[in-house]
């Protein structure tokens, strides 16, 4: 009964190696198959914003290899190689704006003090190079 009210307009499953298949076909064989039925379109559709997949992005245990043999560009693979590389370029905007945050926020006494060290340090490095002279 399921399979009847699928084929009837229903909903579509995504078959993964059917579309894998097609796109290994040749230009002469795609039309031969065109001619006998109707190709599959890669119509999947995936939600970059699930919070279930969000170690996708994150980790990287999870990491696409476009070099593997058994990697298949789709539609989808590509979407979510864009939603990682716009996370990253995010992610390296915020730590940006956190560290110019962060050197503002430093207290001029404390900066004061580092300046002292850095002053005494490089007066005793000159001393030691006269010595050694």
């Amino acid at each position: 009964m399921m399979d009847e009210e699928e084929e009837a307009g229903g909903r579509r499953h995504f078959n993964y190696d059917k579309i894998v298949q097609q796109q290994n076909l040749s230009k002469k064989k795609k039309k031969l198959l065109m001619k006998k039925e109707e190709l599959l379109t890669d119509d999947f559709q995936v939600n970059v914003a699930d919070a279930r997949f969000q170690a996708m992005y994150t980790s990287h245990l999870f990491n696409l290899d476009p070099s593997d043999p058994n990697f298949k560009k789709t539609k989808a693979v590509e979407k979510i190689l864009e939603e990682k590389a716009r996370r990253r370029q995010q992610g390296h905007a915020e730590t940006a704006e956190k560290e110019t945050a962060a050197k503002k926020s430093i207290d001029p006494a404390l900066s004061a003090l580092v300046k002292s060290v850095k002053n005494k340090t490089e007066q005793f490095q000159a001393r030691k190079k006269q010595k050694v002279k």
